[in-house]
């Protein structure tokens, strides 16, 4: 047994060799080369954004994108929840049946969202074997611990670019991911999986797409998909900063056609284009913007619709847009927003003084990140109105009647589902009181997903775009539902 001199000797001997090991090698997102050589990605065009994907399996009369909010390991099991029960909706017509689920043209997430999202982005159908498993009821925060207490994980400590949101995501790669990139995600085709983080530096939504990244001149197809999910999830004072190095000058001048693009539109609207537009002009300056900072995604959008509105706004009333992606055929549009919000908490009101880091750390990632969700989903609910009203002017320029229907018949809805619309009053006080972080009970991600499930399959709203897609009676759909 050795003594405590040999002991102090080992640990320092230790430490010595962790601080003089090899630095990790730490992924950097590429320059993107203009080539038009069909291997590369064009400026304003192909690549990883929703333009210029394939249509699939979905019906041209529906846009359904889905944003799973944050909340750690709460927020990915409710949303899992959510796929599961969209898999068990059938729709279409008696000779074509499919699934709810094939309609999905899009799914943005953050934070504890991001894992969801980006694992069936990956995997589709295999998710619904392997996401348990392979995260659900895997306990990571270990790995957190093991970054801060075991010694022979502190390369973090030592080398000044490498930090612990680094090693969490080879972490999140070891456990799901396998290597895979957005050239993965790009060959699977839609849904388009929008992963969103905040840019610290500005204190606003970064959105990885290939837009986003054109704006950086850099190639997302290369990009690790754990590294975005590393981004989306890193909460500040536990995980640094993910870092993008900004390669404009590199792209010639490019500068989007919609930052200087004429068109009617509302105040609100044009107020809030040209903040983008600012905000695309940061980027686009390199020397104003040589590196772009990432941490957790929930900090100003932990209901993953901010950065789907800003796409709303960058595409309005964008003629080009909407004759490439036929949207005269549109008849429904439904955004189904998925929140694994917390209980509001007051306790610190009634504590004279705050001092603990896990009070700290709770607070901020807890409810008090919701606060201003309700001004994002009325926001959210103009900006669909004003789409509808958009298709609508557009069908009926065409003539009355549109692939046989009339050329008014147009709707849209923002679904909500949260942990607070569980019917059962103890199910939900204990669903809802569950931390935010990466390690929960089994018993409470089953009881989590079956939230999902039956909130989807419960929804009057889906079940009125579902009869319209399947020639059905919305009682008709929820009796089949209930029966399934």
């Amino acid at each position: 047994m050795p003594n405590f001199k040999s002991r102090i000797a080992i640990a320092i001997a230790l430490l010595v060799g962790v601080a003089g090991c090899q630095a990790p090698d730490i992924y950097r997102n590429k320059p993107l080369i203009d080539r038009a050589d069909g291997g590369q990605t064009t400026l304003g065009e192909g690549g990883y954004r929703l333009p210029a994907m394939p249509s699939g399996k979905s019906s041209p009369e529906l846009l359904l994108v889905l944003a799973f909010s944050g909340g750690g390991k709460r927020s990915s099991a409710f949303s899992y929840g959510v796929l599961r029960g969209l898999r068990d909706i059938p729709v279409g017509t008696s000779d074509q049946p499919h699934r709810l689920l094939d309609e999905i043209d899009g799914i943005a997430a953050v934070s504890g969202g991001s894992f969801t999202a980006a694992f069936y982005g990956v995997y589709r159908d295999r998710a619904f074997a392997d996401f348990e498993r392979d995260f659900l009821k895997q306990d990571v925060n270990s790995y957190i611990w093991g970054l801060y207490l075991l010694p022979w994980h502190w390369a973090w400590r030592f080398h000044p670019r490498y930090g612990t949101n680094d090693a969490m995501q080879q972490v999140y790669d070891d456990l799901m991911f396998h290597g895979a990139t957005y050239a993965d995600l790009i060959k699977n085709g839609p849904p388009v999986i929008w992963l969103g983080a905040t840019d610290i530096s500005y204190g606003r939504v970064f959105t990885f797409n290939q837009d986003t990244f054109d704006l950086l001149c850099s190639d997302l197809s290369h990009f690790p998909i754990a590294r975005a999910v590393a981004a989306s999830n890193g909460l500040p004072l536990v995980f640094s900063p993910i870092t993008l190095q900004n390669h404009a000058k590199e792209c010639g001048g490019y500068r989007p056609s919609w930052i200087s693009r004429e068109a009617e539109t509302d105040e609100d609207t044009g107020i809030r284009r040209q903040l983008l537009a600012r905000a695309a002009e940061d980027y686009l300056d390199s020397a104003r913007t040589p590196y772009v900072h990432l941490s957790d995604g929930g900090i100003v959008d932990n209901v993953a619709l901010r950065g789907l509105i800003n796409q709303i706004i960058q595409f309005d009333d964008d003629p080009e847009y909407a004759r490439t992606q036929h949207l005269e055929r549109l008849r429904r549009i439904l955004f189904i927003s998925v929140d694994g919000e917390a209980a509001q908490d007051t306790s610190l009101a009634r504590e004279h003084l705050v001092t603990g880091l896990g009070q700290i750390i709770s607070a901020v990632t807890g409810s008090q990140i919701d606060t201003y969700n309700f001004e994002t989903m009325s926001l959210m609910r103009d900006k669909i109105k004003r789409m509808v009203g958009g298709i609508m002017k557009l069908r009926c320029g065409i003539g009355p009647f549109v692939d046989g229907h009339p050329c008014d018949d147009v709707e849209g809805y923002l679904v909500h589902l949260s942990l607070s619309g569980i019917a059962d009053e103890a199910t939900r006080k204990r669903l809802q009181s569950i931390p935010t972080g990466l390690t929960i009970a089994d018993e409470d991600v089953d009881a989590l997903i079956a939230a999902g499930e039956s909130q989807i399959k419960a929804s009057a709203e889906i079940a009125r775009v579902v009869a319209v897609l399947s020639e059905r009676t919305p009682d008709s759909v929820r009796s089949d539902e209930t029966t399934h």
